[in-house]
């Protein structure tokens, strides 16, 4: 039997209230996501294909140069999830973003806040550069190759 440990300084108790404020791309992306304590949200120059239209491509770098849009609506944590630590999108019913919502698991690990929205790879695939990440603190230009799989 084969048993893989980790060790990391990871938060697995985070509440909406570590999810306001202000969340920025990492990999170079444009990115933002203002997280309003009253449960709305603002989305600016969010891929399109980030879950509102389309396929998604296999890594965030496939995502630099692709169609943004700017965006809002209102968001929770773990509407449509068994993990309290995933917040919910739901666009407004006019906005450009074509979908009832998009889900991103929230995370802490050595200090650092970020969510996680896959990419286009299967799960056993994947790698830090297959997901979405935002950051909320200063993002990386390269994701840790542990993010998204601390859990």
């Amino acid at each position: 039997m084969l048993a893989l440990v980790a060790c990391t300084n990871s938060d697995f108790n985070l509440t909406k209230e570590d999810a306001y404020g202000t969340w920025r791309a990492g990999s170079g992306l444009p990115t933002t996501l203002e997280l309003a304590t009253d449960g709305t949200f603002q989305a600016t120059a969010w891929p399109v294909s980030v879950g509102c239209d389309g396929d998604p491509p296999a890594t965030a770098k496939e995502l630099r140069g692709t169609e943004t849009i700017d965006f809002s609506g209102t968001w929770e944590e773990g509407a449509y999830a068994a993990s309290p630590n995933e917040i919910t999108l739901t666009p407004a019913p006019e906005s450009p973003c074509g979908t009832p919502w998009i889900d991103a698991d929230l995370r802490s690990e050595d200090g650092v806040l970020y969510t996680c929205t896959k990419l286009d790879t299967p799960i056993d695939l994947a790698s830090a550069e297959n997901w979405f990440i935002l950051y909320r603190s200063t993002p990386e230009a390269t994701p840790d190759s542990g993010r998204c799989f601390n859990y």
